[in-house]
């Protein structure tokens, strides 16, 4: 085993299979043997970690099971093995190490890999207590951190790694005190492409990393009456999104536990809104992706209040800068609302013809309501035109816009979409298209206001007139 300080210039540790161990710190014209000395004979050096805060620091890991003795041994020097302190309080007596490694960001933080799973210790090997999660019982052969990103290679089992350790940089007993905390989340890159393969569904395929910002966070006290909210803010202050455990609605409800969760933001803003019975072809709900910048996240438990400040990156690969980053962002928030006004005028649509039945089913059939019914049936049918012309209200289901074709609300909604799909500014024609369909939907919004005022003042005179007790409230589409 051969190990190269990443910190010092010519500083090498080697250990033997046979028990030994040196170094050098000339680059190999000198070698002390610094051999610990109550080490058994022959007892294989299995791994040396060099300590990323003090010089002359490392850590070695070594085992003799095969001369039948599972004790495990993690050596501990601070002056290049002069002197060396045996670290494994905690580790069962039978449970060999394989490995250890020390976290480059947390003075005194170490993994240990044994031949039955991960061992963690906050005070440099003084005290350690078990890592396992949710992997399976297996022996760890190495262990790498890299990115705040740790990757534990098993015997048998695959690869596993734990894709953020900045929680673990935070705890203290401070923070351990709380009834409820937000870790300040790691840097999160706005990537482009594909999220990748459901390793939900493929057991033998890896699992990719969260695509978006990872928020963690513990709950100490968690009652069910407790309403825990997640709400994600941009740098000034202006919220985004809000998520919570007690949400009814599906793409804000959040899933909270007692003791640690892990919550992720997919980087998105909400998208437009939608009303029963939408079908759309080919233009998923999705949007604008969060411009590569600061932002905040603020975590409220019972009322208590927890506020972290995060960073999102953009793709190191590609050359956007951030001018396009937000041309692309304006873009898509001027596409997204305008198709959430088309869909307001269709509720408003929707509202009145409700209340319309409601008005026809209690004047029934009698004749001298006639001169009303016949309002609200010219009212109602101006008002399916208009509907049609917005949204293609035959689509009752997937296959259906293949043999009705879309109207305006769906291809300003594919336009959103379209655009969406990478890190780039929009294109001259998709501007031309988005002023286009936006003149269009403002054109039938404005025939729809122009109907409403007209005949709903009307008919509700009409119905004022025949004395009859009738509550309909006035509308307007823009602002519902």
């Amino acid at each position: 085993m051969l190990t190269e300080s990443p910190y010092t210039k010519d500083e090498i540790w080697v250990g033997s299979d046979d028990g030994l161990l040196h170094v050098t710190r000339d680059g190999g014209k000198n070698w002390n043997n610094i051999t610990p000395p109550t080490s058994p004979k022959y007892n294989m050096m299995n791994s040396i970690d060099v300590n990323p805060f003090v010089k002359g620091g490392a850590y070695v890991a070594a085992t003799s099971y095969k001369f039948g003795d599972p004790t495990p041994y993690i050596y501990k020097t601070t002056d290049y093995g002069k002197n060396w302190t045996v670290v494994t309080k905690g580790i069962p007596a039978d449970e060999h190490v394989r490995v250890v490694r020390a976290d480059p960001k947390r003075q005194g933080l170490l993994y240990a890999g044994t031949e039955k799973g991960m061992w963690i210790s906050f005070d440099d090997g003084a005290s350690w207590s078990k890592f396992q999660l949710n992997l399976p019982p297996v022996p760890i052969h190495d262990l790498a951190i890299k990115n705040d990103n740790l990757v534990a290679a098993t015997h048998g089992r695959s690869f596993w790694m734990i894709d953020d350790l900045t929680p673990l940089h935070q705890l203290s007993s401070d923070v351990v005190s709380k009834n409820s905390y937000l870790f300040k989340p790691m840097p999160s890159y706005r990537m482009a492409g594909g999220s990748g393969n459901d390793a939900s569904t493929r057991k033998l395929n890896g699992q990719n990393h969260p695509g978006g910002v990872m928020f963690h966070y513990f709950v100490n006290a968690l009652e069910e009456s407790t309403e825990v909210k997640i709400e994600v803010l941009e740098s000034n202050g202006k919220l985004i999104r809000s998520y919570s455990n007690k949400s009814k609605d599906r793409g804000e409800s959040l899933s909270v536990k007692k003791g640690g969760n892990r919550f992720v933001w997919d980087m998105r803003y909400p998208g437009y809104k939608t009303f029963p019975g939408m079908v759309f072809y080919s233009s998923p709900n999705l949007g604008p992706v969060a411009v590569p910048g600061k932002y905040k996240a603020r975590l409220t438990v019972a009322g208590q209040s927890s506020e972290q400040e995060f960073e999102i990156l953009k793709d190191p690969r590609i050359t956007t800068t951030p001018e396009e980053f937000q041309a692309q962002f304006d873009f898509l928030i001027k596409v997204r609302d305008k198709v959430s006004d088309a869909h307001e005028g269709i509720l408003s649509i929707r509202k009145l013809n409700t209340d319309m039945g409601f008005v026809k089913e209690k004047l029934g059939s009698d004749p001298q309501y006639n001169d009303i019914n016949n309002a609200m049936k010219k009212f109602n049918d101006d008002l399916s035109i208009i509907e049609n012309n917005i949204h293609q209200t035959k689509n009752r289901s997937r296959q259906d816009p293949l043999n009705f074709g879309i109207k305006l609300n769906n291809r300003l909604a594919f336009l959103m979409y379209e655009q969406g799909q990478g890190d780039f500014p929009p294109t001259k024609q998709a501007e031309e298209v988005r002023q286009e369909l936006t003149q269009k939907i403002d054109a039938e919004l404005q025939s729809l206001q122009t109907l409403v005022d007209t005949n709903v003042e009307n008919i509700n005179r009409m119905i004022n007139e025949k004395g009859i007790e009738m509550l309909m409230i006035k509308t307007d589409p823009k602002k519902m």
